[in-house]
């Protein structure tokens, strides 16, 4: 494919070089480049019989050793790539729109023989890319909050960095025994460069659950570092197999059938101001604004956000037979104690969750907690006292549902047959993760509702809780959670398909009558939320992330309330304040009003740092020393956010207020003669 030359004389192409650039050496020998850097496409696939993968570039399998065909389209081309040495054909479609180019990729006008089946497409895998240790160039990645990647090479290895990982999370249908990094997904669909004065933000606008999001960066073999979006045409899974000396091994299988969503990504080019992350968060929040994702700016925030823990389930004994009981952390009664001394003593709104006060507390179990409130934690009379009380203090009161994971069968769903099966064809178990381990708990098993019944379950809960009186419900582990499900013959639901859909139209039931609230939302329930709690702060702080940013806030600042992540619980609990007043993130807390030495066998944290009465006063003091701060930035976007040469960040409001952070050890003058001390902030208008 050739470049296009916009009017500025800025380029923008697949060929991750300079087409002016020489194309032999000092000695007349041609300079030989990566195929993947001059490709349109890279195709993955695997041989069925063998279990044996390989990797397909248009530059080389389809033009070399090919075919290619074109044919016009409307506003652009469709391109068909043959590898004839595997029998595969892929088609791409080349559309030019007013303001970016897309690639889309349609299974159905794939072809494949008999053995070699495709797995995974690349699209213009190097389309956003810079050169290697070039100082004006940074690529940015959508991990967790946002961070900023080097493209600084290793001149005495060669060797660079490279990671992949998938855009709304793990599939948790597909179970880990480990995880490869830190608990931060990709909640966005987004990734770019910049380089000089230009750039480019690339949106996956179709299918964003089956893709996964790629580095290359520093390999000096290469010469260019760049991010790339990865489409899954097939789930696959680990699987134990043992030979005949019984010594087991895994091997990765892949699903039979194919994927037929469409897969659609747009590149949108960034030049003067706007080649930075903060152009690529305008670019995207413009983006969700013009597809009516992002509608009304807010009037009023959230300072001040709450998660309360109800309890968990313990090992009891009475007469020495064992049985198992909730112990409460916080009762209903107790959190409105509590919520009354935060209202009396603080200014400003109020957000406030109640997470596991359900039949099983705050662990899996029951479908959706039982769809009931448990005895130890109070019942409906006490929580419509709550809600009433909320509503008379501008709190806005949030009760958590679990519709996506169950234990054992309940609410009329049983775990054998309306479960979610991986793609082995075997009911999927995911479990909860050690984060210091990072490997599953074996105890913590748990099944995901079929995703066709979903709905189902979201009309069970509605209607059992018709007579509650609440003003707001929790939809935590639905906002996060995205996951597969080859349990049925339709390919749907494969490679967590289409799980932004359902999602949608889960939230809209639910805010036909109710507040809705999401917890580290990935991108498709963010913009339904009325208040985010936990928005993500850092990235998974991989080797080559040189810096996180909060990009996530970038984008819905403004249009959806959102809080830090908890400020008690955080390894530092100071530095994480620091990230909240960076990002105009309102405070966040896990509170619980007892603990119990029962607690301790709790794999989480929640218990951990999380007492009311022990932390009652830093809360208080804390939410009243930011009030001016937090009023004078409420409805407001974020325009920029810069890392300036000081180490200083800047974040810029468009109503004009400046938020100062300093995580550095020493005091910081700013241009106007404002002094930010060491790990504090300050802020101006």
């Amino acid at each position: 494919m050739g470049r296009h030359r916009a009017a500025t004389g800025n380029r923008w192409g697949v060929t991750a070089r300079d087409p002016d650039a020489p194309t032999t050496d000092q000695f007349g020998l041609p300079i030989k480049f990566p195929s993947k850097i001059s490709s349109l496409v890279m195709v993955d696939y695997v041989n069925m019989q063998t279990n044996v993968t390989g990797t397909l570039s248009t530059k080389v399998e389809a033009l070399q050793d090919g075919r290619i065909v074109t044919e016009s389209i409307d506003n652009g081309y469709r391109i068909y790539y043959y590898f004839d040495t595997a029998e595969i054909r892929v088609a791409v479609d080349v559309v030019l729109h007013e303001d970016h180019v897309s690639f889309s990729v349609d299974p159905h006008l794939m072809q494949e023989n008999d053995t070699n089946k495709i797995v995974g497409v690349k699209v213009a895998p190097f389309w956003c890319f810079n050169p290697n240790d070039d100082k004006d160039s940074y690529l940015f990645y959508p991990s967790g909050s946002g961070t900023i990647v080097s493209n600084e090479s290793n001149a005495t290895t060669g060797v660079g960095f490279s990671c992949e990982a998938p855009v709304y999370g793990n599939d948790y249908a597909v179970p880990l025994k480990n995880l490869e990094g830190t608990f931060k997904e990709i909640r966005l669909p987004v990734y770019g460069s910049v380089s000089g004065g230009t750039g480019t933000l690339a949106i996956i606008e179709q299918n964003a659950e089956s893709a996964s999001i790629g580095i290359e960066a520093g390999f000096t073999n290469v010469s260019v570092s760049g991010v790339y979006s990865n489409f899954a045409i097939r789930g696959s899974a680990k699987n134990a197999i043992k030979n005949m000396d019984n010594y087991g091994t895994e091997a990765l299988v892949y699903a039979v059938s194919p994927t037929d969503k469409v897969s659609t990504v747009g590149f949108y080019p960034l030049t003067g101001d706007k080649a930075s992350y903060s152009g690529m968060a305008e670019t995207y929040r413009e983006y969700l604004k013009k597809n009516g994702q992002l509608t009304e700016k807010l009037k009023e925030e959230s300072p001040l956000n709450v998660t309360f823990i109800g309890g968990v389930m313990v090992d009891q004994s009475f007469l020495g037979v064992p049985y198992k009981d909730l112990v409460a952390a916080t009762t209903i009664e107790k959190a409105q104690s509590i919520l009354s001394e935060l209202s009396d003593k603080t200014n400003g709104k109020i957000s406030a969750k109640l997470l596991g006060f359900g039949s099983s507390g705050i662990e899996n179990g029951n479908y959706a907690g039982g769809i009931k409130i448990h005895k130890n934690v109070g019942d409906k009379k006490d929580l419509a006292a709550l809600a009433k009380y909320s509503k008379e203090n501008n709190i806005d009161l949030y009760y958590d549902f679990d519709l996506v994971r169950l234990k054992k069968a309940s609410s009329g769903f049983s775990t054998v047959f309306d479960v979610a099966y991986s793609p082995l064809l075997k009911i999927a178990t995911a479990y909860q993760y050690h984060a210091s381990s990072r490997s599953f708990v074996e105890e913590t098993g748990y099944n995901l509702l079929k995703r066709e019944l979903l709905n189902k379950g979201a009309d069970k809960v509605l209607k059992g809780i018709k007579d509650w009186n609440l003003p707001g419900v929790s939809l935590e582990s639905l906002s996060q959670i995205a996951y597969s499900d080859c349990s049925t013959e339709t390919t749907e639901y494969m490679v967590k398909g289409f799980m932004g859909r359902d999602v949608a139209d889960i939230f809209g039931k639910f805010k036909k009558n109710y507040k809705v609230a999401s917890e580290d939302a990935n991108a498709y329930a963010a913009v339904l939320s009325d208040v985010i709690f936990n928005s993500p702060s850092s990235s998974s702080g991989e080797s080559n992330f040189m810096y996180d940013v909060p990009f996530y806030q970038m984008v819905f600042k403004g249009y959806v309330p959102m809080s830090s992540e908890s400020i008690n619980l955080a390894l530092d609990p100071d530095k994480e304040l620091l990230k909240a007043v960076e990002a105009g993130s309102g405070l966040g807390y896990t509170l619980i009003a007892d603990y119990y030495n029962e607690f301790i066998d709790y794999q989480g944290y929640a218990f951990f740092g999380s007492k009311y009465s022990d932390i009652s006063d830093d809360i208080i003091n804390t939410a009243n020393k930011l009030e001016g701060y937090y009023s004078a930035i409420a409805g407001a976007e974020i325009k920029t956010h810069t890392i300036l040469d000081s180490g200083l960040r800047e974040t810029v409001y468009s109503n004009g207020v400046k938020a100062y952070v300093n995580y550095t050890d020493k005091d910081i003058v700013t241009e106007d003669g404002s002094t930010i001390p060491a790990k504090g902030y300050n802020w101006v208008k």
